[in-house]
């Protein structure tokens, strides 16, 4: 990010839109298996998100928070895409980015949000993908839109299956996911009231999403109630509570629910007040902690541990301080939470080779007291934040949120599994390992270890 930002600012010093030195494409493209982090910068990798094997695109939308559209049409251009139509939506206002576009993208449609709240951002991050069959994809992902989201930290991504168009005798309410997912996600898109989506909602309106299993999680700025699905505080809380079983304590050796620990984990930190009882377990630990024995627990006693890097974890990544430039948590809030140091363990993910690469990615999950199983998985643009998640919860129910943010759920229930497993056991049932990127048991903070703040 802190590359980004400079870019940024010596836009606004030149007055013309800056542009990186042109790097040669790597040959490998998307089959690169270099893990050396000089190799991404001496060499760009193609988009494997506009391979055509994925299907031949005919326009694409792309909803993200920061987006150097300098790097973002060369990603297009590398897969021969130059001319195809491009929409962005998107949150972070990069000087001159208008006048660009109007003068040399004509294929380009754009719109920047504009948030009602000062304290909120535009933050979702997911892409559109039509093809020529007018078939689609949808992406959601952690990744902004610029060189070093890609190519520095480590971000989490959903592709979806390609989800064909309905014939014509079919009705918007057909091609239903066995998750809601068309539901929710038609929801999202509706909720920005934006000229320029329409043509997107009616390809989603008309395509079935009947492969999709995950379940789409999105927050929307304003005052929302349970039945909106408009927060993550909500939405998280209302599938767990329908959707997540744990096993129940049969005898007192056996485990239970309270035995399988919830663990945050996320690139930035906001205000979560004075204690962890305000906000972190009275509204976010309640939402994720539900499960269908316990839906939404006024007071929860189940653990949670935060993962969060810590400034030895920053000044010992790829790239020292410069490693720490996607982790904006402020000092000043942290100074104010010291109570947080309880719950916060170190990023380690040694068994990818991912430790010195710092995350961007923001996860949520439940993990088993044996540590090779999750009761669900949450892949979101959410950090942990009031702003994000929304929160606290009202008397009423009601919760106020003040970004955009979208995300998917995971439920072994919609892939036809107990629960998922993370680590090949002898008892392992599905044969097949769910992707999870840091290490099992988490590492604690040294008495004289810090959070990274920036």
């Amino acid at each position: 990010m802190e590359a980004y930002l400079k870019r940024k600012n010596d836009t606004l010093s030149s007055g013309s839109l800056s542009k990186k030195p042109k790097k040669e494409i790597c040959p490998h493209a998307e089959r690169c298996y270099r893990k050396n982090p000089h190799h991404f910068k001496e060499f760009e990798h193609p988009h494997y998100l506009l391979c055509p094997s994925l299907g031949t695109l005919k326009c694409s939308l792309q909803i993200n928070f920061m987006i150097d559209i300098d790097w973002l049409l060369k990603q297009y251009k590398a897969r021969g895409l130059s001319s195809k139509p491009l929409t962005i939506l998107y949150g972070d206002d990069w000087p001159d980015l208008d006048k660009f576009i109007d003068k040399f993208c004509p294929h380009v449609t754009y719109k920047l949000m504009k948030m009602k709240d000062p304290f909120g951002i535009h933050h979702s991050k997911i892409g559109i993908y039509i093809y020529e069959d007018e078939s689609l994809r949808v992406v959601v992902s952690t990744a902004n839109l610029y060189f070093e989201d890609w190519n520095y930290y480590n971000q989490g991504l959903w592709l979806s299956p390609a989800c064909p168009k309905l014939s014509d005798s079919h009705s918007d309410k057909d091609g239903e996911s066995p998750t809601g997912f068309k539901k929710d996600f038609l929801n999202y898109l509706r909720s920005y009231n934006e000229p320029i989506l329409k043509p997107f909602i009616d390809y989603v309106r008309r395509a079935d999403f009947s492969a999709v299993r995950v379940c789409f999680v999105a927050s929307i700025p304003g005052k929302h109630t349970k039945n909106e699905h408009a927060t993550h505080l909500h939405t998280v809380g209302d599938l767990l509570s329908r959707h997540c079983v744990l096993p129940k304590k049969t005898t007192p050796q056996s485990e239970g629910p309270l035995s399988w620990g919830v663990i945050a984990q996320s690139s930035s930190i906001g205000n979560l007040g004075k204690d962890a009882a305000q906000w972190f377990r009275g509204s976010v630990l309640r939402a994720l902690s539900s499960h269908t024995s316990c839906p939404m627990p006024m007071s929860s006693n189940a653990s949670i541990s935060m993962v969060y890097p810590s400034v030895d974890n920053v000044m010992t990544g790829y790239y020292g301080p410069e490693s720490g430039g996607c982790l904006p948590y402020s000092k000043a809030t942290n100074e104010k939470q010291r109570w947080l140091q309880d719950y916060l363990y170190q990023w380690k993910a040694e068994a990818y080779g991912r430790t010195k690469a710092m995350p961007h990615i923001k996860s949520y999950c439940r993990v088993s007291p044996c540590l090779t199983k999750l009761a669900f998985f949450l892949l979101t643009s959410a950090n942990l934040s009031k702003a994000a998640w929304g929160g606290p919860f009202n008397k009423d129910g009601s919760v106020y949120v003040r970004s955009y943010e979208a995300g998917v759920l995971f439920l072994p229930k919609f892939f036809d599994q107990e629960y998922f497993e993370i680590k090949n056991t002898t008892a392992n049932k599905n044969g097949t390992l769910f992707p999870f990127m840091y290490d099992l048991p988490l590492t604690p903070y040294r008495k004289d270890d810090y959070p990274w703040c920036n």
